[in-house]
């Protein structure tokens, strides 16, 4: 019985990860080994080594923070409600004119067709059988398939096209 105890005995068996959740978006005061407090808007927690992202607002910008999960001695939540964390991490928005889509999309469509592929088309996704789907506007990260080894044979067929 006690191999069996032993088995169990890293943190990540014994952590609540609702509680873990429950601290994402809201403000933290974080005491360190060393007697540091940190504080800030709380972005994830890693649940294996219990490391922290914190994100402080500093003028218009957002710096962040991390704190290694053996620093930590005591996490408390502040009574403020909890915070909309602002999208850090989306990609930037490129306005491209639906001629230049409409082009892309004809262009794969013809190189498809010349490889023998059977296309079909429906609201603008381009479609191969139910393996694989380009969503508009036709780049390499609009492709959707669940076999790896297609998608990555059908990206190199069309690399010439989509940059």
């Amino acid at each position: 019985m006690a191999t069996n105890q032993a088995q169990f005995t890293h943190n990540i068996y014994k952590n609540d990860p609702i509680l873990f959740k429950s601290y994402i978006n809201k403000n933290v005061h974080i005491l360190t080994e060393d007697d540091s407090v940190q504080t800030g808007l709380l972005y994830t927690i890693d649940p294996v080594s219990e490391s922290i992202v914190l994100i402080q607002p500093e003028d218009s910008n957002y710096q962040m923070k991390i704190i290694l999960g053996h620093a930590v001695k005591n996490i408390e939540v502040s009574s403020d409600p909890e915070t909309i964390i602002p999208e850090l991490f989306s990609a930037p928005s490129v306005q491209i004119s639906k001629s230049v889509i409409s082009e892309r999309r004809n262009t794969i469509k013809k190189i498809l067709l010349e490889n023998r592929f059977p296309v079909t088309e429906d609201n603008g996704i381009i479609r191969i059988e139910d393996a694989l789907s380009i969503e508009p506007p036709y780049e390499l990260d609009n492709f959707i398939c669940d076999n790896t080894i297609v998608l990555d044979r059908i990206q190199k067929i069309l690399s010439s096209v989509i940059k």
